[in-house]
C-alpha cells in the first residue's frame, strides 16, 4: 500500500540542480570516494569485544562475533556501509519525513504516513520488546551511527546530489522497517473501496459474476452489496480515496524426505515485492560462537529476515488476509468535533502534526482519530464536501498498534532448533501475516500462517468486504483468531507443502481469513512438478523456481488460435501460437503475442461495462475470463459490447483482443514478428528511488536486464503499463533453496548487488546471474569464505 502512495514518479527534482549535482559529483570523483573499504580494522565505540567481517567474493558480509549485540553492531556497520542511502529514504518514509529532502512534492506521502502514525506505534512498541531484542537494537543503532562518524569516506552520491545529511540510527527506526514492510504487504482496505466502486456500475448479479469466489470457496454472507452501497451514502468518500494498484506475491514450498535423494527435507522460496535498485534484500552471514545464521536481511532491520541457521530453514509467501477494515463515521451536526459511537456522540482524539517543507512552507496536520483508527482526511481530496455530508472514512488495521512485537517474532525465528520452537515464535507475529513453510534437520516440516487476524461477526453489515458503519456495534471485532486457531499444517502424510497466494485453508475452515486469494495456476504447477520428479535435490528445485510455464496461458491460447484470422500476421501469429508449449522463455515471441492479446482481452470484455475503472480492476480476473470464454452463461454476456447496437459474442471479443494486440506490438517493436522476443519487452526493472524517474540520471542508477517468466508462472514476472506495458517490475528479488541434508549445500541470491552505490563494483553483481536463474551457495564454512575473500574489517571496541 504505502510504496503505491508514494508515486515516486511525482518526487522529482529540478532539472538543473541534478545536472550540476552529477557535474560535480564527476568532476570530485566523490561516487567513487564514496565506495567502502572492505578491509583493514576500525576502532569504534560501542562493541564489547572484536568482531571480524569478512566479505566474500561477492561483497557479502560474513560476521564472526562473540556475542549477538557485537554480531548486530557490526550488521548495522556492514548496512551503513552499503546501503545507507536506502536505509535513509526507507526510515523517512515511515516518519513521514519526506518532505524535509523532496520539498512540497512529498507531501502527501507525509501526510497519510503522519496520519496512520507509523513511527510513534513503533517508538512505543519499544516498550514490550525483550532485553535481549532491546540490545541488539541497541547495538544495531550503535553500529550505524559509529560507521557514519568515524568512516573518512563521504556519502553516498544521493546523499552529495541532495545536499542532504543522515540523521543518528534510532532503534525505533528499524522496528518501523517491519511497519513498512506490512504495509507494502497489506491493502485489503483499498480492496474495499474499489469493490465499492464497482457497486456504482455493477448490480448485484453483475457483480457476483464479475468477482467469481474462489473454486469451491464461500464468501462471508452479506445482503444485496449494490443496495447496501447505496444506503451507506458512500460515493463521494470513495471518490476522494486512491487506488493503491495489485498487493504482492511470492512461492514456497517445502517436502520431506519422501520426496527427497538425501531422504532430508527441502525447501525452496521467492519472495515477490516491487524491484528496486538495490534491492530491498541484503545477504549477510552472522556466526556467534557455534550458531550461524545466514540469509537475507532488510537494511535497517537487525536480523536475517529470511534464511537458515545451522537447525531450521524457513521461507514466506503473502497470505492476504482481510486485517483492514474502512469504517464509516457519522460526525455530530451540531458539534464537529464529535462522531458517532454506539453510545452515542464521542469526541474525536486530536493530534497535531509539524510537517518540515524543504524549499516551502511548514504545515500543521491536524489528525482525528475514533474509537476505529485514525480519519483518512489526509487523502480525502474533497475534505470540504465528505464534512458536508456528515461522514468520514477511518481506517481499522491491526498494523496501528503500539504493542508490535513483530520485529522480535523475526529475531526469534533465527533461534529456533525446530519447527515446534518455530510455531512457538509465530506467536510474536502482529503484521503482515505470511505464509511461513519451515523445516528442520531432524526431518520435520510445518506451514504456519500466525497474524492478528481479525473475527467478525455474524451480523457484520458488510463481513469486511464493504466499508461498513463505525457506528454500529455489529461491525465491531469480536477479537483476533486464536494462535491455536490460524492456519497451521505440520508433516502432512503426503509428505509436501506448497503456497503460491493462494488459498491455503480448507472449505471447512471455522474462521474468515481472506476473500483474494490468488489463483491456484502457480500452486498448482509447483505441486505437479513435485510429483513428476520423485526425487529431489537442490538442482531440480531451482529448476522449479526458474520454470516458465503458464497454466493460464496453456488454457487460454486455444481460444486466440480457433478464431478466423482477420489479416495474414494475425494467421502467422496464430501459427506460433499452436506450435508453443507456453513457457515464457525469453528468446520466443509467443509470450509476447500472448500477452498483449490478454491484455486487450481485458479492455474488450469489460472496459464498456466499467468505465474508468477497468484500469483498475485487472488482476485476480482469470476465473471471470475464462467462465465467460468457456460458455458461462452470466459470464458471457459480458461479451457483448454495450456501446454498440450490434450483438457481439465471445469469439468477437477475442478476435478484436488479438487483432488489437498484434497493432499495439507493430506500433512498439514494428512490423516483423520475428525481430520480437519476450525478453527485450520483459526487462526485469530495478528502479532506483528516486534517481531512476529522473530522466538523463535512471540509466545510471537502475538495472535492467532480459528476463523470462510472466504474471502466472513459478517464475513470476508482473508486468507493467504505460510506454513499456510489458516490463518486469514485480519479481522474486530473492531466491533460496535449503538442503537439509547439508545445510552448506544451500543456494541463494538477490537481483542486483550488495552495494547501493552505482559506483562500486558490486552495485549490480547478481543481477545476470538472477535473470538467467542461478544462484551462490549459501554457506557458513568460514574456509570456503575464505577462499575467493575480497578483504576482511576488523572491529574493535575503541577506547578513550
Amino acid at each position: 500500500m504505502t510504496i503505491k502512495i508514494l508515486r515516486w514518479a511525482a518526487i522529482t527534482l529540478a532539472a538543473l540542480a541534478v545536472v550540476i549535482g552529477l557535474l560535480v559529483l564527476q568532476l570530485l570523483g566523490l561516487a567513487e570516494r564514496a565506495v567502502p573499504d572492505y578491509a583493514g580494522t576500525m576502532d569504534l565505540p560501542g562493541l564489547s569485544a572484536p568482531v571480524e567481517v569478512i566479505r566474500d567474493e561477492h561483497a557479502v558480509p560474513h560476521i564472526f562475533a562473540e556475542s549477538d549485540p557485537d554480531a548486530a553492531f557490526a550488521l548495522g556497520v556492514s548496512h551503513a556501509q552499503d546501503r545507507l542511502w536506502q536505509m535513509e529514504l526507507f526510515r523517512r518514509v515511515v516518519q513521514g519525513r519526506l518532505s524535509e529532502v523532496f520539498g512540497s512534492a512529498a507531501l502527501p506521502a507525509d501526510k497519510i504516513i503522519r496520519t496512520l502514525d507509523f513511527y510513534g506505534h513503533s517508538e512505543r512498541s519499544l516498550a514490550v520488546l525483550s532485553p535481549e531484542l532491546r540490545a541488539v537494537l541497541d547495538a544495531y543503532a550503535a553500529g550505524v551511527n559509529a560507521y557514519m562518524s568515524e568512516s573518512t569516506r563521504p556519502y553516498p552520491p544521493e546523499f552529495q546530489v541532495l545536499m542532504h545529511t543522515p540523521e543518528p540510527w534510532q532503534p525505533a527506526d528499524s522496528v518501523g522497517m517491519v511497519k513498512l514492510l506490512a504495509a507494502g504487504l497489506s491493502g485489503n482496505a483499498f480492496s474495499e473501496v474499489l469493490r465499492t466502486r464497482l457497486m456504482e456500475v455493477l448490480d448485484d448479479e453483475d457483480m457476483k459474476t464479475f468477482d467469481p469466489p474462489y473454486p469451491a470457496d464461500s464468501k462471508p454472507a452479506v445482503r444485496d452489496l449494490a443496495s447496501l452501497y447505496r444506503t451507506l451514502g458512500l460515493e463521494r468518500i470513495i471518490a476522494a480515496i486512491p487506488d493503491t494498484g495489485p498487493p504482492g506475491a511470492s512461492n514456497n514450498w517445502v517436502v520431506d524426505g519422501k520426496w527427497t535423494k538425501s531422504q532430508k527435507p527441502l525447501l525452496a522460496n521467492d519472495p515477490h515485492l516491487g524491484m528496486l535498485a538495490p534491492s530491498i534484500w541484503y545477504a549477510a552471514h552472522l556466526s556467534v560462537g557455534d550458531s550461524n545464521v545466514i540469509g537475507v536481511t532488510i537494511p535497517g532491520i537487525p536480523s536475517v529476515v529470511l534464511g537458515r541457521n545451522n537447525h531450521i530453514g524457513w521461507g514466506f509467501t503473502n497470505t492476504g488476509p482481510d486485517t483492514q477494515d474502512m469504517a464509516i463515521e457519522d460526525v455530530n451536526p451540531n458539534n464537529p468535533e464529535q462522531y458517532r459511537t454506539p453510545e452515542g456522540w464521542a469526541d474525536f482524539a486530536i493530534r497535531e502534526e509539524e510537517i518540515v517543507v524543504r524549499l516551502g512552507s511548514d504545515e500543521t496536520l491536524v489528525v482525528r482519530e475514533t474509537r476505529n483508527g485514525p480519519v483518512l482526511d489526509a487523502i480525502a481530496d474533497t475534505f470540504d464536501d465528505v464534512v458536508a455530508d456528515g461522514q468520514v472514512v477511518a481506517l481499522k488495521w491491526t498494523a496501528l498498534t503500539s504493542e508490535d512485537t513483530t520485529i522480535e517474532a523475526g529475531f526469534r525465528y533465527t533461534k529456533a532448533r525446530t519447527v515446534a520452537e518455530f510455531d512457538e515464535a509465530t506467536r510474536l507475529q502482529v503484521s503482515p501475516m505470511q505464509s511461513m513453510v519451515v523445516a528442520d534437520v531432524d526431518g520435520n516440516i510445518g506451514m504456519i500462517a500466525p497474524a492478528a487476524v481479525p473475527v467478525r461477526s455474524d451480523e457484520h453489515e458488510t463481513g469486511g468486504l464493504l466499508p461498513a458503519s463505525g457506528a454500529n456495534p455489529a461491525n465491531d471485532w469480536l477479537g483476533m483468531i486464536p494462535h491455536e486457531g490460524l492456519p497451521r499444517v505440520i508433516n502432512p502424510s503426503h509428505g509436501y507443502i506448497a503456497t503460491a497466494n493462494n488459498k491455503i485453508i480448507a472449505d471447512d475452515f471455522p474462521y474468515y481469513i481472506s476473500s483474494s486469494w490468488d489463483g491456484p495456476y502457480r500452486a498448482n504447477r509447483i505441486e505437479d512438478m513435485i510429483e513428476a520428479t520423485r526425487l529431489h535435490d537442490v538442482a531440480s528445485f531451482e529448476a522449479m523456481l526458474a520454470d516458465n510455464k503458464s497454466e493460464l496461458a496453456a488454457l487460454l491460447v486455444p481460444y486466440f488460435t480457433s478464431v478466423e484470422p482477420e489479416t495474414d500476421q494475425m494467421a502467422e501469429a496464430q501459427a506460433l501460437l499452436r506450435d508453443w508449449d507456453a513457457t515464457m522463455e525469453k528468446e520466443l515471441a509467443q509470450p509476447l503475442i500472448f500477452h498483449a492479446a490478454l491484455k486487450q482481452l481485458h479492455k474488450k470484455l469489460y472496459a464498456d461495462e466499467l468505465g474508468e475503472l477497468a484500469d483498475s480492476v485487472g488482476r485476480r480476473r482469470e476465473t471471470f475470463l475464462l467462465n465467460a470464454l468457456s460458455g458461462d452463461e452470466m459470464a458471457a454476456r459480458w461479451c457483448d459490447n454495450t456501446t454498440t447496437t450490434e450483438t457481439e459474442h465471445c469469439t468477437d471479443v477475442v478476435r478484436t483482443a488479438l487483432a488489437a494486440g498484434l497493432e499495439d506490438l507493430n506500433n512498439l517493436y514494428g512490423n516483423d514478428m520475428s525481430k520480437w522476443n519476450w525478453g527485450d519487452a520483459h526487462p526485469v526493472v530495478n528502479n532506483h528511488l528516486p534517481m531512476g524517474f529522473i530522466p538523463g540520471v535512471r540509466n545510471i542508477f537502475n538495472i535492467e536486464r532480459p528476463s523470462a517468466g510472466g504474471p502466472y508462472t513459478v517464475n513470476r514476472g508482473q508486468t507493467g503499463s504505460g510506454a513499456r506495458p510489458f516490463a518486469n517490475v514485480h519479481a522474486a528479488g530473492y531466491r533460496a533453496v535449503f538442503d537439509f541434508d547439508d545445510m552448506n549445500n544451500s543456494v541463494y541470491i538477490i537481483s542486483t548487488g550488495q552495494s547501493g552505490n552505482p559506483a562500486s563494483d558490486y552495485y549490480d553483481t547478481f543481477a545476470t546471474l538472477w535473470a538467467d536463474g542461478g544462484h551462490i551457495r549459501m554457506t557458513t564454512d568460514r574456509a570456503e569464505i575464505e577462499t575467493g575473500s575480497i578483504g576482511m574489517l576488523t572491529l574493535r571496541p575503541a577506547h578513550n
